[in-house]
């Protein structure tokens, strides 16, 4: 009896050992394992929010960027389609509008009789005598500008008369002595008026 008794304690010691040895530092062991595991999920569910939270904030950024080179691209695209739109309106209504009225009054004989005029007394101011050719468009007859010219100025041209040529409107005055030619024609008296009243015109328009 005493033996057996002895035998229990002996089981119940190694127990204890065993327990003491094994089982409680595993339980220890497995306790801090669950607690650095809770610890680190919890930096990972921090960590992940965190990313989360840089994610949705790079892309509103990146929307912002995005739709500030949208407006930046839409406000160029219309401040270039405004001036297009003025650019076709100056050459519909002035450009095209001016030519057809400076040709129309330049095909004029009375006009023209009036450029040949002036050309030839101003040439006589510089006490200069030279030889002279006029040039009218083809569209004029050269006899309906002869007839409101007085003498003195149908002497002074090389033919006696004015010549027709390719303009379609003004004179052109060749001096054959210096070898040039005075223009004007409707395309330059067009291109000189227009560098006076094109902005007059475009604020008359557009504003200033």
């Amino acid at each position: 009896m005493k033996g057996t008794e002895t035998g229990k304690e002996k089981v119940k010691k190694i127990c204890d050992i065993l327990r003491r040895e094994t089982l409680e530092p595993a339980e220890t062991e497995a306790q801090q394992l669950i607690h650095t595991a809770k610890e680190q999920a919890e930096q990972i569910v921090v960590a992940a929010h965190q990313e989360i939270e840089k994610l949705h904030q790079e892309a509103r950024e990146e929307i912002e960027r995005q739709k500030n080179v949208f407006q930046s691209s839409l406000s160029q695209a219309c401040k270039q389609a405004l001036e297009a739109l003025k650019q076709g309106i100056e050459e519909k209504l002035f450009n095209q509008e001016l030519g057809r009225l400076i040709t129309k009054h330049t095909q004029d004989p009375k006009v023209l009789a009036q450029l040949v005029e002036a050309v030839v007394k101003g040439i006589e101011k510089e006490g200069t005598d030279v030889c002279l050719s006029v040039y009218v468009p083809a569209a004029v007859p050269a006899r309906s500008v002869n007839i409101l010219l007085a003498h003195d100025i149908l002497d002074r041209l090389k033919e006696k008369s004015v010549l027709v040529g390719p303009l379609t409107g003004g004179i052109e005055v060749k001096v054959h002595k210096e070898n040039i030619t005075i223009d004007i024609s409707d395309a330059a008296l067009k291109e000189l008026v227009a560098n006076y009243i094109r902005k007059d015109f475009r604020e008359l328009i557009f504003g200033s």
